[in-house]
């Protein structure tokens, strides 16, 4: 089995498939990314819940902080 990613770059919205990169291989060149596992069973719902799980730890400065995450808050 392999993983998944779907990265993007900064300064893209995100509201056209040619704003993202997908493939197999994590992508360097890009600012963020999303790794899926194949053969794991999540589903759309479980994914996007988790989505918006990351969206606020982001949002959370001790929790950004404590993990060392280069956010600019």
């Amino acid at each position: 089995m392999a993983d998944h990613f779907v990265a993007m770059n900064r300064g893209v919205q995100g509201t056209k498939q040619t704003d993202f990169t997908t493939g197999t291989t994590s992508s360097a060149a890009s600012g963020i990314e999303l790794r899926i596992l194949d053969g794991a069973g999540w589903t759309k719902k479980e994914a996007a819940l988790a989505l918006k799980a990351f969206e606020r730890f982001v949002e959370t400065a001790p929790w950004v902080a404590a993990a060392g995450v280069d956010v600019k808050l």
